[in-house]
């Protein structure tokens, strides 16, 4: 281990020694020289306009570069990690805060951390992650975190040969930034496992050292989160780096949809899957008149919309719009169209009811019509009855919904009324519809049943004497049935003795075409 920078920590372990305030000091001012640390004072961290880190993007699945680590990693970034107090450290917020006090695993010197943890809000979530796109700067070993011993979570026996291992220790800080770090370790225990160090080409911890920069050298790093309270956030164990591949030009942009209106098209896009490994600064529009025609109409910033107001309402046009980073220029997306087109007319009024129609009842008027030949552009609300006594007099009766027939049942027999209908939309009410009348009657007496007849028609009879008078039955209109007979005299002047009649039988039996004498 002889031979390479160390760094030191003070933070609890009392005032430190005379070489590791060296150490510190020459920390201090490679630090200076390249990136500003986030563990620096506020004022000085206000004078830094931190640039926004590129957009998580959380992908179960990734392969583990060690083969001691059987996790999968999540892809993440330095700021999902701190989350919302980001570029500041706090454990308040992060995704990865499991309770008021701490985040991430729950051992950073295990050799084998969970691969999952469950946070505070309950959500399980990957421990494991991979960061890329980081510079590393400050990188050394951490003389304060030596030992000959394995940590009791280990199994407390002596590393192998009886040598010492450090801790190695840097920051981290997201590619095109000032603020916003993480703190790396390559922690002794692995070391002295075996796990990272010299001739590890996934973890060399030698090697790493050698490629600390202000931003110049990209590197990729895998290990688990770890909050080191109350100070920061870590990488701890770091299980794994590599130098970032270089940036490519970004994949298509998504879901090119293309919308005419009056006199212009609006675009609307996803951005890429993958922005190559370096921030997208530009999207760039083609525009044809035929399918795969499209040639570079405009070129615009970091949008995902562009309306295109230099075309002509009627002719359809055809688009691919492509994504631009420092690398150069992406494939195209998908093709849409739209063809731009004048605003349809307001709406009017409805033209008039069509056909409509009067049938006469008892005491009710029937009306039944057909709809306009025209909504005028907007739906049909409602249908309005007129009635008058006179033709052309017609007046409001009743307003409907929508329905083509009414019955009036406020009218009188033997009267004619007069009737008219329009309709009704959000423009207005149409012109009256045909007029037409109907006079409601009362319905004909029902025909009889049978017909009856005497002889004699009368007869008078004196007080001490009889007489006889036949009554004749006949069936009408078909009618079969029993009809029942009664009989009365009356007197035409003073009567001594009350008369009496008797019929000899008292009901008959009709059928059709038959008559029966009593």
């Amino acid at each position: 281990m002889a031979g390479r920078p160390v760094m030191s920590e003070g933070r609890r372990h009392g005032f430190p020694s005379r070489r590791t305030l060296c150490v510190l000091l020459i920390l201090l001012g490679l630090a200076i020289s390249g990136v500003v640390a986030g563990t620096w004072s506020s004022s000085i961290r206000n004078l830094l306009s931190p640039i926004p880190d590129r957009g998580s993007v959380t992908d179960l699945g990734l392969t583990s570069w060690n083969p001691h680590v059987s996790c999968s990693a999540d892809l993440v970034t330095i700021r999902d990690v701190l989350g919302p107090a980001y570029p500041s450290q706090t454990v308040n917020g992060s995704r990865y805060q499991t309770n008021s006090t701490a985040g991430g695993i729950p051992q950073e010197r295990a050799l084998s951390p969970p691969c999952t943890i469950t946070n505070r809000t309950g959500q399980v979530l990957s421990s494991f992650v991979q960061i890329n796109g980081v510079s590393l700067y400050g990188y050394g070993v951490k003389t304060t975190d030596c030992s000959g011993w394995y940590s009791k979570q280990n199994g407390g026996g002596r590393y192998p040969g009886n040598q010492t291992f450090c801790t190695n220790a840097g920051q981290i800080i997201t590619i095109g930034t000032k603020s916003g770090y993480m703190k790396l370790e390559i922690d002794r225990d692995w070391l002295g496992k075996g796990y990272c160090g010299v001739g590890v080409s996934y973890c060399d911890n030698a090697t790493l050292g050698q490629y600390q920069s202000n931003g110049s050298i990209s590197l990729d790093v895998q290990g688990f989160v770890f909050w080191e309270g109350p100070w920061h956030w870590e990488v701890h164990p770091l299980t794994g780096w590599r130098l970032s591949a270089p940036p490519t030009a970004p994949s298509a942009p998504r879901n090119l949809a293309a919308t005419g209106g009056n006199a212009q098209v609006t675009l609307n896009w996803q951005a890429p899957s993958s922005d190559g490994g370096s921030p997208i600064t530009n999207y760039k529009i083609y525009r044809g008149l035929v399918p795969g025609g499209e040639s570079l109409l405009t070129t615009v910033g970091n949008v995902l919309t562009y309306t295109d107001a230099a075309v002509t309402n009627g002719i359809p046009y055809y688009y691919q719009v492509t994504a631009v980073n420092s690398p150069g220029e992406g494939a195209k997306s998908n093709e849409a169209s739209a063809t731009p087109s004048a605003p349809p007319p307001p709406p009017s009024p409805p033209s008039a009811p069509i056909n409509l129609a009067a049938t006469a009842g008892n005491a009710q008027v029937i009306l039944t019509w057909q709809p306009p030949a025209s909504d005028g552009g907007s739906a049909i609300t409602n249908y309005r009855v007129y009635r008058g006594a006179t033709s052309g007099g017609e007046a409001l009766l009743s307003t409907l919904g929508v329905v083509t027939s009414y019955t009036d049942t406020s009218v009188t027999n033997g009267l004619t009324y007069y009737y008219q209908v329009t309709a009704t939309n959000g423009a207005g009410e149409s012109p009256k519809s045909n007029e037409v009348s109907a006079t409601p009657t009362a319905p004909p007496p029902p025909p009889p049943d049978f017909g009856i007849s005497a002889a004699p028609s009368s007869l008078t009879i004196h007080l001490g004497s009889s007489g006889t008078s036949t009554i004749t039955l006949s069936s009408l209109n078909g009618f079969a049935g029993t009809v029942s007979l009664s009989s009365s005299i009356a007197c035409s002047g003073t009567c001594i003795i009350y008369p009496t009649a008797t019929l000899t039988s008292e009901s008959e039996k009709i059928m059709p075409a038959e008559a029966a004498s009593i």
